[in-house]
């Protein structure tokens, strides 16, 4: 009999429902942030298409391998040069891309993003210094830029909200270098041999 009282009594009833509804509302805010979200993979290597007879074009992809779409998604090519004349800090910069705002990635779709293209100069977002601007402009391919110092590197940065809760996520791609530039097609994300 008192063990019916106690389980019926205001007090209980209320902490019991209370601490499920805290328990309940944690589980579903972490499975909203933690599990159904969208997701960026990278791929490993950066695609050297060739274009016309000598000239190719540089593409890195990546895709949203979560549960969710990507909205308003702005994707930023990152180089990176360490000890350009003789200097011990890393210079960084930005160049424009094809794939610079991208409105919609659904869940298993894919970007490309056009990194260099032998066919025209790069665009910069913030521009290097007018030295290594001038050593920049000489160079016809991607890898007469990964020349230019012992120390070279490309990130792709990518920021994206999600459709469902509307916050902003940033993804980082790997840091990729000369050995990383393979010629051929990409299959996925994977660049295999034309």
């Amino acid at each position: 009999m008192k063990e019916e009282f106690f389980l019926q009594h205001p007090f209980f009833t209320h902490a019991l429902s209370l601490l499920l509804g805290a328990i309940s509302s944690y589980v579903v805010w972490w499975f909203l942030n933690h599990k159904w979200l969208p997701v960026v993979r990278f791929g490993e290597e950066i695609c050297r298409y060739s274009v016309g007879k000598e000239q190719a074009l540089y593409v890195c992809a990546f895709e949203n391998s979560g549960r969710r779409n990507m909205v308003d998604v702005e994707v930023i090519t990152r180089i990176g040069i360490k000890k350009f004349n003789n200097s011990e800090s890393w210079i960084y910069f930005s160049v424009k891309s094809n794939a610079s705002q991208v409105p919609v990635i659904e869940p298993g779709r894919r970007a490309l993003v056009r990194i260099f293209d032998e066919r025209q100069p790069p665009a910069y977002i913030d521009e290097p210094p007018p030295s290594l601007r001038v050593k920049l402009d000489s160079c016809r391919t991607l890898e007469d830029i990964f020349m230019l110092s012992a120390a070279v590197e490309i990130r792709l940065h990518v920021f994206g909200y999600d459709s469902f809760s509307g916050v902003r996520h940033h993804f980082e791609s790997p840091s990729y270098s000369q050995n990383d530039i393979r010629s051929g097609r990409l299959n996925g994300l994977v660049v295999v041999k034309a």
